[in-house]
């Protein structure tokens, strides 16, 4: 008898964000002059102290193993940053740090499910929280989108006619990858609601904290403090401080959530490196002030490219609040093209990757089939020119 695989992770596939950029880089280095809107990276460098705070820690040794979840300064840093900037207080105890928002996600669906257990998110959605739930044994469902033209709210006020007694946890996402709407007031009263009426876990996926371009961030605890004991809020350095290679996240939970969250961080990737540490203290120490600068730019890229693409007949978009993508609803002009040989915005991507060298992520991958997402952390030269090849590759 052939030994055989987990059956369980050959349901897994890929990261299809992180293939298509792969793609992308390959043909690249063959000499094609690709405009990748793949990636949710930054293009900016990390700023320079956070650099020199890494570059000192090293000289100074701090090169050994540190603790699993994240050392005490650290996480009492942490602590600092969520009073001071989002008016919630947590203790050091109910910090853990790990190597990546990625890799505590992942550890928070082994930490809270059983088998069969069930976990609610909204499509469009991170294209990773459905592989992590089935990788623990969990069943993802999806809160399938909104209808064209309809609100975000409309979504939310459906998600109890989802659940079942197996439901488990909701993973909410404000500023959202890869719509970028942000939850306003209303929308959070809604879920909190919502939350009150049921005895889920709720994992809030706040990455995008900075992003939020038109309001500030807000978080669903500040409006109810009462789902404390359920709530485990989720956040990194990546995206706030171009920190993507450094691979920082955190999650501030339950002191009974963070204690099995370490313990599965102490038989994985064990700690981060203490340089890493040093340097991460230093950036959060800053905080929202340090990127001043690059959230403006961010925000003037998305004006931009709004802008442009706005105008594009058969293609539906809703102007992005937070986040750094344009999430187009091309369902109306694959409908009614008859240009190009494709009929499902996978099969779009494609050809614009093939034939127009421009790097898009289908919608497939969001739970959101007939759109694309474009990432807009490219330079100013590239967006223009990126929409201008998208113009003529759908209507010339």
């Amino acid at each position: 008898m052939p030994l055989g695989l987990s059956e369980r992770l050959q349901k897994i596939q890929a990261s299809p964000t992180l293939a298509l950029n792969a793609k992308a880089n390959e043909l690249k280095k063959q000499g094609k002059p690709i405009i990748g809107f793949v990636v949710g990276e930054p293009d900016y460098n990390t700023p320079q102290v956070i650099v020199d705070a890494l570059v000192a820690s090293v000289q100074k040794g701090r090169t050994r193993y540190g603790a699993a979840g994240g050392g005490l300064e650290l996480r009492q840093g942490i602590c600092n940053k969520l009073e001071r900037e989002n008016r919630l207080s947590f203790s050091p105890e109910q910090i853990v740090v790990g190597i990546g928002a990625k890799e505590i996600l992942f550890h928070l669906s082994l930490s809270l499910l059983n088998e069969g257990d069930e976990v609610l998110f909204l499509a469009p959605y991170w294209v990773s929280y459905g592989d992590q739930v089935i990788a623990a044994g969990g069943t993802p469902v999806v809160i399938p989108p909104p209808d064209a033209g309809a609100s975000i709210q409309t979504q939310i006020e459906q998600i109890e006619s989802y659940c079942t007694p197996r439901t488990k946890a909701l993973i909410l996402n404000s500023p959202n990858n890869p719509a970028g709407y942000c939850f306003n007031t209303e929308m959070l009263q809604k879920l909190g609601a919502i939350a009150k009426r049921h005895d889920w876990w709720i994992i809030s996926d706040e990455i995008y904290e900075y992003m939020s371009f038109d309001a500030p961030h807000v978080s669903l605890l500040n409006l109810f403090p009462e789902l404390a004991s359920r709530f485990i809020l989720v956040n990194g350095f990546s995206k706030a401080f171009a920190m993507t290679g450094w691979r920082v996240g955190y999650a501030a939970a339950p002191k009974e959530v963070a204690q099995v969250l370490r313990n599965v961080q102490s038989q994985s990737s064990t700690c981060l490196p203490g340089f890493i540490e040093d340097a991460a203290l230093v950036a959060i120490g800053r905080g929202a002030p340090l990127m001043v600068k690059e959230i403006a730019s961010l925000k003037h890229r998305r004006d931009l490219a709004y802008g442009l693409l706005s105008a594009f007949p058969g293609i539906q978009i809703t102007k992005p609040e937070g986040a750094f993508y344009i999430f187009m609803d091309v369902r109306g002009w694959l409908a009614s093209q008859k240009k190009l040989s494709c009929t499902t915005s996978f099969e779009l991507c494609a050809v614009l990757l093939e034939q127009f060298h421009l790097a898009f992520v289908p919608g497939e991958a969001f739970g959101a089939a007939g759109f694309i997402r474009m990432s807009y952390t490219v330079s100013d030269a590239e967006i223009v020119e990126g929409i201008a090849r998208l113009k003529k590759a759908l209507y010339s």
